[in-house]
């Protein structure tokens, strides 16, 4: 007779087995978990918000070191909303049912100490790479940068954040040191590159055009904020995520568990 664990195995194959795929999937998700989404994204928006107006007058005084400093305090500010943005998403990816605010809260205590190392240093690259951008438009590394230059810049801003989305999107999911998260995220980045590739371009495409073209873009920032390019890029990455570290055999596991030992406690 097959065992706990192989039906266990079994309900998570269908599970998969039936839930869409692609666009299909997406707009379920949307559609029955919208309300959540967007309250995480207000909230993220608002975590960088403080730090995105220091790296704004920075940008426009052409300081480096304020645009640095912006961008620092952005992404620590902003990176536990951005654990608790993504932690919504997943949540959603895997049909987990609960109360949206709940969850979030609890997600947003367990996660926000590991997720500031990440946030730094996706702060400092928006704000290193801002500052790059701008002095090259304005003509202080030469009066036409070379097409050398503008791939170099291309190049560096995809790798920084193919691979910051791999890190930060561990950071609600394992419980690891730094180093492991880094390690992860390097290996992923490469061994996974059609996803990484596909997630890069959906987050570069949203905030490249957004940022271009304001402030005639602020209503798009007000209705999709920054919850329509982490749910499309954290859905692209969860596969490959899921198949490397098993999530949800694993997560199915653990509610057995708690259920258990709910059940135990509750006879006694």
């Amino acid at each position: 007779m097959p065992n706990e664990k192989d039906n266990n195995e079994s309900i998570q194959q269908e599970l998969h087995a039936t839930r869409k795929v692609g666009l299909p999937r997406y707009f379920e998700m949307v559609g029955r978990d919208l309300w959540a989404f967007y309250r995480a994204g207000f909230l993220c928006a608002v975590g960088f918000l403080p730090g995105a107006v220091l790296l704004w007058f920075g940008l426009m005084g052409g300081s480096a070191l304020y645009s640095l400093l912006g961008g620092l305090l952005a992404g620590l500010v902003g990176a536990p909303f951005v654990s608790g943005m993504i932690d919504t998403v997943l949540r959603s990816l895997r049909d987990e049912p609960g109360y949206w605010w709940h969850t979030y809260r609890r997600a947003w205590k367990q996660n926000w100490r590991q997720s500031l190392v990440p946030g730094a240093l996706l702060g400092l690259f928006l704000g290193g790479w801002g500052w790059l951008l701008r002095t090259m438009l304005d003509g202080r590394f030469a009066a036409t940068p070379s097409a050398t230059l503008w791939v170099v810049a291309v190049v560096s801003i995809f790798i920084c954040t193919g691979f910051l989305a791999w890190l930060l999107v561990q950071v609600p999911l394992l419980d690891l040191p730094l180093g492991q998260l880094v390690k992860n995220a390097a290996l992923m980045f490469f061994g996974f590159f059609p996803r990484t590739l596909a997630a890069a371009l959906v987050l570069l495409v949203y905030w490249g055009l957004t940022l271009l073209y304001m402030p005639y873009t602020i209503p798009v920032l007000l209705l999709f904020s920054f919850w329509l390019p982490v749910s499309a890029a954290v859905m692209i990455l969860y596969p490959a995520l899921d198949k490397a570290f098993k999530l949800e055999q694993t997560l199915a596991a653990r509610r057995d568990a708690e259920l258990d030992d709910y059940m135990a406690d509750n006879d006694r």
